[in-house]
């Protein structure tokens, strides 16, 4: 079973094009998806490998993908919407280098607000022009945590674990 921290976030499913069962995707990293074993998409909870036929680019941000088993424009739209990962592996190993950490990397860190621990990182909202670590307390309430390097006093990968040094009040908003 694949998990999310095994995958990197590189776009989304727009919608259908053509009859064929096509479908336009938006890159939002620098990826080569001719080079990947696969693109995951997230299906109801669980992350499901899709193979690709074919990719051609559309435009300078978007491709038409073309997937193992989806042959018509029905099928097409049902994956639609999604968002688009990729195993972590496959890109790191392309880059040969990391440059730094991407905030959907940090789902599953451990998160604490100046020594006092606040709950898990269980997601990222990103549909807004600033983006937000949803952490998950302890009692199953969220509170959001802009993503920003200011507020991050540390960030242990190995113990998977960030400190936020946060400005007063803003954990009751």
């Amino acid at each position: 079973m694949i998990s999310r921290q095994e995958l990197q976030k590189v776009g989304r499913l727009l919608k259908p094009h053509g009859i064929n069962g096509e479908i336009v995707a938006l890159l939002t990293e620098e990826v080569d998806l001719s080079e990947m074993s696969c693109i995951v998409l997230d299906i109801d909870g669980i992350y499901v490998p899709f193979f690709l036929s074919s990719i051609r680019q559309k435009s300078s941000e978007t491709d038409l993908l073309t997937i193992d088993g989806i042959g018509d424009e029905t099928a097409a739209a049902g994956l639609c919407g999604r968002d688009l990962y990729v195993k972590l592996d496959e890109v790191q190993s392309d880059s040969g280098e990391q440059d730094g950490f991407y905030a959907d990397d940090l789902v599953g860190y451990e998160a604490y607000a100046d020594g006092v621990f606040l709950g898990k990182i269980a997601g990222v909202n990103d549909s807004t022009a600033n983006y937000l670590f949803i952490i998950e307390k302890a009692g199953g309430e969220e509170c959001l945590v802009p993503v920003a390097d200011e507020f991050i006093s540390l960030l242990d990968p190995a113990n998977k674990r960030i400190e936020f040094s946060l400005p007063e009040g803003l954990l009751e908003l």
